[in-house]
């Protein structure tokens, strides 16, 4: 690896409360081994589901208690040996942006009150925040690209490869790649998430047979070019690449 390279990680959807432990043991003992300079939190650090607009009564129920406090632990141990922390708000992170102008009474409090504890916590870690949107959100990593995620489905990365070209995301909790044809080639990729696999919102929703838990890794090269590795659970174990060698 050149002198000049950097040790990149991206992670994605660890959703609070709903952060998967043995996923998060696995990623930590990775880390420990990777020691990578630059860590982005690609959004859904914390769930938010009582926030959720159409939210039922258990979620509704649910401790916001456990869900901020887990969420914020692990962004902080997460970000605690980067030397280039981000954080790009997912659209679960953003509920507390939109209802701290526009709800009424104790929800508006507690929304602008998490925006402050988010903001001081970042200062903590010393990571540049990104809001989430399309435009604005977009992290550049050299030649690639990072964004929390803004389409959904199965034609969810091609979308993406359209609109950002080289970018890995979130959002649809799957692992999976679209490359696009192009005289430049461009790929987008879906990262796959750190959560449980099994949310009460999604449980009778094929749509979950498709998510997968995992993480990307890779180097930044000092001339912007990348190489981009997919770390992902494969019958309970995750395999990870910790050397490189240039030939």
């Amino acid at each position: 690896m050149a002198a000049k390279s950097k040790r990149f990680v991206v992670v994605a959807d660890s959703h609070g409360d709903m952060l998967d432990d043995e996923v998060a043991k696995a990623l930590f003992a990775f880390l420990d081994d990777w020691q990578p300079e630059i860590r982005v939190h690609a959004g859904d650090a914390w769930d938010f589901r009582n926030l959720r607009r159409g939210a039922t009564d258990d979620e509704k129920a649910a401790s916001l208690v456990d869900d901020w406090e887990k969420g914020s632990e692990f962004l902080a141990r997460f970000f605690e040996r980067g030397k280039e922390n981000h954080f790009l708000r997912g659209n679960h992170d953003e509920r507390l942006w939109h209802f701290s102008g526009s709800a009424t009474g104790l929800l508006r409090d507690y929304a602008q009150d998490g925006i402050k504890r988010v903001q001081a916590l970042m200062r903590k870690c010393r990571a540049r925040m990104l809001p989430y949107d399309a435009a604005l959100g977009v992290l550049r990593l050299g030649e690639l690209r990072v964004v929390h995620g803004y389409h959904a489905g199965v034609g969810a990365t091609r979308a993406h490869a359209n609109v950002y070209r080289n970018v890995i995301f979130g959002h649809t909790h799957t692992i999976e790649t679209t490359a696009i044809p192009s005289l430049d080639p461009c790929e987008a990729r879906s990262i796959g998430c750190l959560c449980v696999r099994d949310m009460d919102y999604i449980n009778a929703k094929t749509g979950k047979l498709r998510w997968g838990q995992g993480w990307a890794s890779g180097i930044l090269h000092d001339d912007g070019t990348y190489t981009l590795n997919q770390i992902r659970k494969i019958d309970g174990r995750f395999v990870a690449p910790v050397e490189f060698k240039t030939y």
